[in-house]
């Protein structure tokens, strides 16, 4: 199938789909084909610069989850993620593709990049900045804060559910084309601003993934709680959001301004939820090292479903709150759910809290939505848990009864891990990265030269092998599992520097990796 075909057949399963993050799935479902293909990028691009119509959008949305698949490939070591980014940014250097790039499509292709954490490609920051005055007097790209908070001030008033968060993405979608001296004016004048919205936007905002966005936000809260428009939600959410920012100015000045909303009495302690938690759930680290926790809630006006998507060692990557009867039945029907696993609140709670501490160790703020999980779960003193494998293991075992077990029985434990990808469908996929493989057979062309290149390059990554089976093991303990013994005592293994080709499951994944890579070559030879 041909980069056309195939794309159009995606956005004939995007059309037919109904529901939440239907590009996203797709993408996921063709992740292969749509990194692998030649081509892919350049007529997703293509779309971009047509006639606006549904197919337009659609290929936009599939372009955005493809460049978010193919950092998530790069990030765990394959190579068809760099192809496609690397195509895409060759399209934007044909005469054929920049000469239709007008001030739209440069919007929107930029947007894409930015929505999906990317950088996008030099030629489009440069067509981007050619394009300013345009985008500026069509109110695409703003560069006069009080003139677009004007414009946007007519939906402040919209009878909207969650308007707060259909103005932060609306808001957020400007703020991220802006340059970056311009951000925190942006952010302190929205924050300013006399309606409540805009003091809970500007909770969002400090936890923006651009420091000057974050200042900008935290200035903002200095001037509410000056002026004693503070609403009490946004106050009692402060001094937990504090704790969730990388420790530089923006962080400083909250902690000044906080200081002015407690001497004026404007903290007070977080509300009650509206729900209760009724059901819990987390799920195995996937290849990527991603993880699913969700919480349904009962209760109040219609039951919602609270998600946090966690990646090992890069923190929190995505926060949501999803009220109704729908976002419940999404999860019971979808595919993903056979994967998770019933866990205590504690477990739920712990996962998060050392994602928050990953994400703060790169200076990554956790997603806004994380305020809203918070409040909707009643999370009061989330803070973040820095945990490495040897403090996994004091967690999960903390009299070291899997050390003072029988040499036997510690080895059925790690050889129990072979039985991992039966059990487990999410272990089905763990994989070493073909970026590695195909780096250790251009050393060598003996078999077993390039299985021992491909586990020498495995040393360096030992600590996260170890920390996926632990977080695993975390989850399975939580649910009373007895496996989760076979994932610590394994993980205790790969801690203390056992060769990884005696350890069952690592030799899976050398076999995994040496499928996906036959896979990818096969892919690209039908292209």
């Amino acid at each position: 199938m041909g980069p056309e075909e195939l794309v159009g057949a995606c956005l004939d399963e995007m059309r037919e789909q109904d529901g939440l993050a239907v590009a996203g799935d797709v993408a996921e479902t063709h992740r292969v084909a749509l990194l692998g293909t030649e081509g892919t990028a350049a007529v997703l691009i293509g779309y971009a610069l047509g006639v606006h119509d549904s197919d337009r959008d659609n290929a936009l949305e599939l372009f955005e989850a493809s460049i978010r698949a193919a950092l998530q490939d790069g990030e765990g070591g394959g190579r068809i993620g760099a192809r496609f980014l690397d195509e895409a940014a060759r399209a934007m250097r044909l005469p054929a593709v920049s000469e239709r790039l007008d001030a739209a499509s440069t919007h929107d292709l930029a947007r894409a990049y930015a929505r999906a954490g990317a950088e996008a490609p030099p030629e489009l920051v440069q067509r981007l900045i050619e394009r300013m005055g345009e985008l500026t007097k069509a109110g695409r790209l703003p560069v006069d804060p009080d003139t677009e908070i004007e414009r946007m001030s007519v939906l402040l008033d919209v009878d909207v559910d969650h308007i707060e968060h259909f103005l932060h993405g609306k808001l957020d979608e400007r703020i991220g084309t802006l340059p970056e001296e311009l951000r925190a004016a942006f952010a302190y004048e929205v924050a300013c601003r006399d309606e409540a919205v805009c003091g809970r936007i500007a909770m969002y905002w400090l936890l923006d993934a651009s420091a000057e966005v974050r200042l900008g936000a935290a200035e903002g809260f200095r001037e509410r709680a000056l002026r004693e428009i503070v609403e009490p939600v946004s106050a009692a959410l402060v001094p937990s959001i504090r704790n969730w920012m990388p420790a530089d100015a923006g962080r400083t000045l909250l902690d000044e301004a906080l200081a002015e909303a407690r001497r004026r009495e404007l903290v007070a302690p977080l509300p009650h939820p509206a729900r209760r938690r009724a059901e819990i759930y987390g799920s195995i680290p996937d290849k990527w090292g991603t993880q699913m926790l969700r919480v349904v809630l009962q209760g109040g006006d219609e039951p919602a479903l609270a998600t946090v998507v966690t990646e090992l060692g890069r923190g929190i990557a995505e926060a949501v709150v999803i009220p109704g009867m729908e976002a419940i039945g999404e999860l019971l029907g979808s595919e993903t759910f056979d994967t998770m696993i019933e866990t205590p609140w504690e477990t739920f709670e712990e996962q998060v809290a050392v994602a928050l501490a990953e994400g703060l160790a790169l200076e990554r703020p956790p997603p806004a939505g994380l305020i809203d999980v918070a409040l909707s779960c009643g999370m009061r003193e989330l803070r973040p848990r820095a945990m490495g494998a040897e403090e996994w293991l004091s967690e999960l075992d903390p009299d070291n009864e899997i050390d003072a077990l029988p040499e036997p029985v510690r080895e059925e434990l790690i050889g129990g891990s072979a039985a991992w990808p039966d059990d487990y469908r999410v272990v089905k996929g763990w994989s070493g990265g073909t970026a590695i493989l195909q780096d250790a057979m251009q050393e060598s062309d003996e078999a077993d030269r390039v299985k021992a290149g491909f586990f020498a390059r495995l040393e360096q990554r030992r600590e996260d092998w170890a920390l996926r089976m632990l977080r695993s093991a975390h989850v399975l303990k939580g649910a009373r599992n007895v496996d989760w013994k076979t994932f610590a005592g394994t993980a205790k293994a790969v801690v203390d520097g056992r060769a990884f080709e005696t350890i069952p499951i690592m030799e899976y994944v050398w076999e995994r990796t040496n499928r996906e890579l036959a896979n990818e070559e096969l892919r690209r030879g039908q292209g």
